[in-house]
C-alpha cells in the first residue's frame, strides 16, 4: 500500500508521468484491446475487397499508361498477393452493369473496417448511443473513398521516389514523409466524418499525428518483413505465412490507432491525473466515470449520472 500511494503521489506531481497513466487508465476503462481486436478483425475481411477496389481505380484512372499503372499497383498491394489480386480484377465483368454491380459489393464489403472504426471512435470520445446514427452510409462511404485514395496516392509517392536512382536517401526520405503527411490528412478527415460529435481540429490532431506515424511505421515493416517472410516460408506455408504476417501487423496497427485515439480523448476531456491509489480519487477520476455513465444513454431525454463521494 505504501508502494503505491508513493507512486500516486509521484505521478501527480509529474504531469508526463500523469497523463501517460491516465491514457493507461483510460484504455483499460474502454476495453481498448477487444476495440484494437474487432478493427482486425473487419480490417482483415476487408483488405482484399479494398485491393482489389484501389487497384480497379488505377487501372481505370491510368489506361494509357500500362508501366505507370503496374508500378503504382505494384507499391500498393503486398507481392505476395499481386498475382491474386490480378487474377480477381480480371474475373471482373466487363459489361457496365454487370461491373456496377460488382463494384458495388466490393465496396459493401470493405465498409466493414470504416464502420468498425466508427463504433471504436465513438466508444473512445463518450458519445451517448442516444446521439449515434445507426448507419451513416453517406459518411461511410466518404470515409472509404479517403482510404483508397490515401493508398492511391501513397503508391504513387513510392513510383515517384523510386524514379530518382541517384538519391536513393533524399527520395526514401520525401517517400516517407510524403506516406506521413498522406497518412495524416486521411486519418483527420476519417475522424471528422465519423465521430459524431463537435470534433474541432485541435481536438483530433493529436490522434492524427501518431496514428500517422503508426500508418508510416506498419507501411515500411509490412514492405520488408512480408516478401522476407513469404520467401522463408516456402511454397507449402507462404500462403499461411502471409495471412499471418498480415493479421500480425494489422493488429498492431490497430492497438497504435486505439491508443493514439486515447491519446486525444485524455487531452481534449483533461482527464488527467487518475489515481492510482483508488481510496483517493481525483477529479478527473469522476469525469471518466461520468463520461462512461453518459455513454449508456439510449432514449432521447434520458440522462445517467455518476459521481464520487
Amino acid at each position: 500500500m505504501a508502494i503505491i500511494q508513493r507512486l500516486d503521489r509521484l505521478q501527480r506531481r509529474r504531469p508526463a508521468l500523469g497523463f501517460a497513466y491516465a491514457v493507461i487508465r483510460k484504455y483499460a476503462d474502454d476495453d481498448g484491446g477487444r476495440e484494437a481486436a474487432l478493427i482486425t478483425y473487419y480490417g482483415f475481411l476487408s483488405v482484399f475487397p479494398m485491393l482489389l477496389l484501389a487497384q480497379t481505380i488505377v487501372t481505370r484512372a491510368l489506361p494509357h499508361h500500362p508501366e505507370l499503372r503496374q508500378r503504382v499497383v505494384a507499391a500498393m498491394v503486398p507481392p505476395s498477393l499481386q498475382a491474386t489480386v490480378e487474377s480477381a480484377l480480371s474475373a471482373l465483368p466487363t459489361a457496365r452493369t454487370a461491373l456496377a454491380v460488382g463494384l458495388a459489393g466490393l465496396v459493401l464489403s470493405g465498409t466493414g473496417v470504416v464502420r468498425a472504426a466508427a463504433r471504436t471512435m465513438n466508444h473512445l470520445a463518450a458519445v451517448p448511443h442516444r446521439l449515434r446514427a445507426p448507419w451513416r452510409p453517406g459518411r461511410v462511404l466518404a470515409a472509404l473513398v479517403l482510404v483508397l485514395a490515401g493508398a492511391a496516392v501513397i503508391g504513387c509517392l513510392v513510383v515517384a521516389a523510386a524514379a530518382h536512382p541517384g538519391l536513393p536517401r533524399l527520395s526514401r526520405l520525401l517517400a516517407v514523409a510524403g506516406e506521413f503527411a498522406v497518412a495524416f490528412v486521411v486519418l483527420l478527415l476519417v475522424a471528422r466524418l465519423l465521430v459524431q460529435c463537435p470534433a474541432p481540429v485541435r481536438m483530433l490532431w493529436p490522434a492524427a499525428a501518431p496514428g500517422a506515424v503508426a500508418v508510416t511505421v506498419t507501411l515500411e515493416l509490412g514492405a520488408e518483413i512480408l516478401p522476407g517472410l513469404v520467401r522463408r516460408a516456402g511454397p507449402v506455408y507462404g500462403a499461411f505465412a502471409t495471412v499471418a504476417g498480415m493479421f500480425a501487423l494489422l493488429y498492431l496497427l490497430s492497438l497504435a490507432l486505439v491508443v493514439a485515439a486515447e491519446i486525444a480523448a485524455v487531452r481534449g476531456a483533461r482527464l488527467w491525473p487518475r489515481a492510482v491509489d483508488r481510496a483517493r480519487p481525483t477529479a478527473a477520476d469522476a469525469h471518466a466515470l461520468a463520461l462512461l455513465a453518459r455513454e449508456q444513454e439510449r432514449f432521447p431525454g434520458q440522462r445517467i449520472e455518476s459521481w464520487l463521494p
